[in-house]
Formats: structure tokens, sequence, C-alpha cells
């Protein structure tokens, strides 16, 4: 597999890999697009277990919570919640760690675009325990196949139901909701047709009665359905089709919206400001919008509609967020983000999450329903630029004696700076402060 050139791997990729020089020449959307199906075992080092592994070890972590013995000390705990304990300290790792090492780095841009268009946070105990197996199991198989499909994996997977607390919402017609009193919850209905598909172009009618159809969902051990004892009755009237109860009436209705032009459209505008621009042209829009709707939701040639784009390959406009800088910065000095026992850093390492956080971008914590800002005015609060100051001061004494800080800035950005960097680079006093001058340099932050 061929590296990419030096203007794939900042604009759609997270910066060159030390070791693996850029190709030569501009954009390649063939050589971006075969990311997709590429084997990349630098990355698959990292595969994280999937959720019917984690399942049995929930239960168990579940049982001991009941009684206390978390609290006490997890020493206290069964062996298989300490397991489970390791296993999401190990996610976290792995959140920067892949995109450090990965040898296909659009395939991972895109995973994290569409975990952000399709957001789960972990707002709680229980998404926490299953949002990595949304990303590995619910957005990363489907980033090459259709919309239509990637929006009914997340849809139906639990993580998403619990973050919205869809898993209570139960028809008020229903069995149980006539014995118990419940009721409907409309945020996924809110959600799924204002931010993950639509954004426009329905009723509040629409929502309610989305929420009804919607009623009932649960994925666990026995698959995803729709529970008889939560389901509402009857026909629901949703964006003027008439759905019946069931899992093979939502899926429909997914595959329904998924088919909108309004879909199209809003998908290829959050498509579009993610990787090209923060008002992105209508122009670039509309191709990527058309390329949904001639294909059948497919998203490879919405992916080429974009990279096809005269702008795909012209002036970097974007800011790199918290994640990608800091994974831009470790793969520029071949790290994962896991070494201890660094110059500038505490004992136990670099402390990823925490350094994430001051950023603004706790790992899989986004404050909103929308997921993380992606235009530069959501990562440029003082704080957050002083924070991404000193990681690069920080890695840059931990690192910059032992390399050649004008070659890292040519090999990191090439032609693409502008000419001050390499001077200010090279006349530092010192290696390192020369690194962190590049590191820290508005045009390292721009892709």
């Amino acid at each position: 597999m061929d590296a990419p050139s030096l203007i794939e791997d900042i604009r759609f990729g997270f910066g060159p890999l030390a070791g693996r020089p850029p190709s030569k020449g501009g954009l390649d959307p063939d050589r971006l697009l075969a990311q997709l199906t590429a084997p990349d075992p630098a990355a698959a080092a990292w595969d994280r277990p999937d959720l019917a592994t984690r399942a049995p070890l929930i239960a168990i972590y579940q049982e001991d919570h009941k009684n206390g013995l978390i609290k006490q000390g997890a020493k206290l705990a069964a062996p298989e919640s300490r397991q489970l304990i390791q296993i999401e300290e190990d996610d976290m790792t792995a959140y920067a760690a892949r995109p450090a090492v990965a040898l296909t780095p659009f395939r991972e841009r895109l995973v994290n675009f569409w975990c952000n268009r399709i957001t789960v946070a972990a707002n709680s105990n229980a998404v926490r325990r299953v949002i990595q197996s949304y990303r590995d199991e619910a957005v990363r198989p489907n980033i090459g196949g259709r919309l239509a499909d990637l929006l009914k994996a997340t849809l139906w997977h639990p993580a998403k139901l619990f973050y919205l607390t869809q898993n209570t919402s139960t028809g008020p017609n229903s069995p149980i909701g006539l014995k118990r009193g419940k009721g409907l919850n409309e945020n996924l209905a809110r959600e799924f047709l204002e931010l993950h598909t639509m954004g426009h172009g329905y009723t509040q009618a629409d929502v309610t009665e989305l929420a009804r159809l919607l009623a009932g969902m649960k994925n666990d051990a026995d698959g995803p359905r729709v529970e008889d004892g939560r389901a509402e009755p009857g026909v629901k009237h949703i964006l003027g089709v008439a759905y019946h109860p069931g899992k093979d009436e939502i899926d429909r209705l997914v595959e329904d919206v998924a088919h909108r032009p309004e879909t199209a459209q809003a998908t290829a505008f959050f498509m579009a400001r993610h990787f090209i621009a923060d008002q992105p042209p209508d122009d670039l829009v509309a191709a990527i919008a058309k390329a949904c709707t001639d294909n059948d939701t497919q998203l490879v040639p919405m992916y080429r509609a974009m990279l096809t784009h005269l702008l795909a390959a012209g002036e970097r406009q974007k800011l790199r967020s918290p994640l990608e800088l800091v994974v831009a910065s470790l793969r520029l000095t071949g790290m994962t983000g896991t070494e201890q026992n660094l110059r500038g850093f505490k004992k136990e390492g670099m402390r990823l999450p925490d350094r994430l956080r001051t950023m603004g971008q706790p790992i899989e914590q986004p404050a909103r329903p929308d997921g993380w800002p992606d235009v530069a005015d959501g990562w440029l609060t003082p704080p957050m630029v002083a924070a991404r100051t000193d990681w690069a001061v920080d890695l840059a004494r931990a690192v910059g004696d032992r390399s050649d800080p004008v070659a890292l800035a040519d090999f990191a950005l090439g032609g693409l700076a502008k000419p001050m960097l390499p001077r200010a680079v090279g006349g530092a006093e010192q290696r390192w402060e020369g690194l962190a001058v590049l590191l820290a340099s508005p045009d390292f932050s721009r892709r």
C-alpha cells in the first residue's frame, strides 16, 4: 500500500508518520479510498474486545457494584470486574494510540467523523461500558457501505439507546404503559431527525410519531427488537408515510429517511465542513449530496465527490482538533502516547486523557448531542490555546534533543509551511526549542 501524499496525510489523515515518507505528487482519490479496505496491522494491534466479550464482564461488574465491592476497592471485586476496569482504561489509551500508528489514517479519520456526526457520549456508566463497541461494531464496519446501513447500526446499538435513554421509552397505550403509567421519551426521535439525518423538513408531529414508533426498542444478548409490552400500538404517520409497530418497520423508516434529499444535503454539508472548510462552498456540498441520492446512499461515491473537488487539494483551511493535534505530534515523533519516564512529563507518562481534557476534548465526552465543534472557534478559547502550547513544549522537551527540528518541519509540512517557519525553527537556541516552535505553530495546527 502506497503512503499518502503530504496533503492527503495532513488534510485527510493525522499527518505524516515517522519512518514513512509521503508519496510524491498531489492528492490521489483512489489512493485514499484504497485505505478503506487495506490491511493495517499496526492499527489492528490496538483492536479492542468486542461487546460479546464485554457483556459477561459487565454483568459481574454490575453485581459487584450493587454489593458495594467496587466502592470499597477494586481488589475486593471479582477478577472479571477488574478485567473490565482494565479494558476500559486500555480503551482510553487506544483512542489516540491507534491513529498514531495507523497506515490507513483516512479510515481512522472517517471513524472519528461518523462517531461525532452520530454522537454518543459517555454520560453514564451504562454508556461508558459499551461506547468502544459503538465505535468498533456500529460505526467502523459501515464507513465504506451505505449511509442507510450506518444509520441502522448506530440507531440500534445499546450505546445509543442508553445515551438518549431510549431504553426507558414506553408507549403510553402499551400494556406496560397502561399498567405503570409510563410514557414516551422523544430524545432519540428528535436527535435522529435533527442531528443524524434531515436537519429540517420535519415537524414536531413527526418527532412525536417517530417516538411512538421507536417506543420499546431494546438490544441485549437476545438481539435488537421491539418489546411487545412497551411497543405503542397502531399506525404511525411520519413524513407522510404510514408505519406499523416492529423492528422491520423502524428499519424501513430509517431507510426512507436516509434517502430523503434533506438527509443527503445535511450529511454532505457536515462532511464538507469537517474535511474541507468551516464554510464549505455550495457546489461542493451539492456534489456530495448528489452522489448520495444517485447511489442509494453509498458513502464511497460521496467521499469521491469530496476528494475530486478542487478545494480538496487547495489551501488548508481547517484547524486541527485537540485529538488531531496530539496524534499528529505523536506520528511526527514516532510515539504512541504510551511512553513513560519522559523528560517534561510525569513519571507515569503523557496522561493523554488529561491533556485532551485541558485542550477541551475529553475522550468520548462531547458536551452536546451534536458532538465536538467542527469549526475553529470551538477550539480557540485562551485556556485551550494555552494547553496546546503546553503540550508542544512538553513533548518537545521529551524528544527534541535527539531530533533535527528543521528536518522534522520539512517532513511534517514540506512546501506547505510559510517561509518564516523553517527559519524560526532553525533559529532556536536548542533543538527542543525548535521542535516546540514547530508543534505550537499555526502552520502545524492547520490541516
